[in-house]
């Protein structure tokens, strides 16, 4: 149900809900085909969410796809219950989010797709993926992304309680310092070293030419096109490359080293450290990723309790251990 990345894409959307009371007994309103609280889904609602989503090819030729069926319900009945679940999860996960005063930002969102995207390839990599392995067609990707960040932050928001020692902390910080510890750097490959310790010397002399002297004799045309930019990379990785100590990496320096026949020329444009501290939250995410899980789980069946969740009988039982909704005797028409 799941599509594996840094940061996992998920299998709801998510909605702002107000607290609300439980309702007495099981039943639905007319026309619903669940009720999460006071918050009603329509039998209408839920038809073109469906709809919507079957309509994309991927999304109905992965029903029919034994590698995917099976999380997607295998059949258009099967598919109903599992999008009515996640409708449903979706609002309790909001609810959840409100109660620790959650939120996420557009601009997280974006980072997120735009991870997300890297990870698949391409866009249409990405879309291919969330209809295969969730059943959400592409106008839905943006409510699935957003959800996948709060479910994460959420995460995090449960943990952060979580006691843990400080030599955990730190070897975990040691474990990922290629996260914590960057340089962001440009580069020059040439052949000859007389040349390369000519741009060395151009380069020490006026810092502000390594781009023009990149676009001008690099022999790797992808980063001479960006002036020799490559972007932030981890401190060791770098040391790796250059057999340098990484503490006396500093900015501004511009080192060469030989390498697979080439001479590089590396402009240490800025370094970035984030401190123990400023990392801790991102640790424990880590150091507690099961028990966050867990965690989430657990208030999702509080949730559940606090709110009622009713479903209609016609599309079976709600269960809040699982988020899966269980089929009932009764059959779900045709129009739905």
């Amino acid at each position: 149900m799941t599509i594996e990345t840094r940061g996992r894409l998920l299998v709801v959307g998510a909605v702002a809900l107000a607290a609300v009371p439980l309702l007495a007994g099981c039943n639905t309103s007319p026309g619903a085909a669940a009720v999460v609280g006071n918050d009603r889904i329509s039998v209408g609602s839920l038809q073109h969410t469906v709809n919507q989503a079957l309509a994309d090819p991927a999304v109905s030729n992965a029903l029919t796809n034994p590698q995917f069926s099976a999380q997607l319900g295998r059949t258009r009945t099967g598919f109903v219950r599992v999008t009515l679940a996640r409708l449903i999860t979706e609002r309790l996960f909001a609810r959840i989010a409100a109660d620790h005063h959650v939120t996420v930002t557009t601009q997280e969102v974006q980072a997120q797709t735009a991870s997300f995207v890297q990870q698949a390839g391409t866009l249409k990599g990405l879309q291919t993926q969330a209809a295969e392995q969730v059943g959400v067609a592409p106008a839905g990707l943006p409510d699935l992304i957003h959800v996948t960040v709060l479910q994460q932050k959420l995460s995090n928001a449960l943990v952060a309680s979580q006691p843990v020692t400080q030599s955990q902390l730190l070897a975990q910080y040691n474990r990922d310092i290629d996260q914590f510890d960057q340089v962001d750097l440009a580069q020059i490959a040439v052949n000859k070293k007389s040349l390369a310790q000519t741009i060395v010397r151009k380069a020490r002399a006026n810092p502000s030419s390594f781009p023009a002297l990149a676009r001008k004799y690099s022999t790797d045309t992808q980063s001479a096109a960006n002036g020799g930019a490559i972007g932030l990379i981890g401190r060791n990785q770098l040391a790796t490359v250059l057999g340098s100590n990484p503490a006396r990496i500093a900015a501004g320096q511009i080192l060469m080293t030989h390498t697979s026949g080439s001479y590089v020329i590396v402009h240490v444009i800025k370094t970035k450290k984030t401190s123990l501290a400023a990392a801790t939250p991102q640790l424990k995410s880590e150091l507690f990723a099961t028990t966050g899980q867990t965690l989430l789980e657990k208030a999702v069946v509080a949730e559940s309790k606090k709110l009622g969740v009713h479903v209609s009988p016609r599309y079976g039982s709600w269960d809040p251990q699982t988020q899966t909704i269980s089929p009932s005797k009764s059959q779900i028409n045709s129009a739905s």
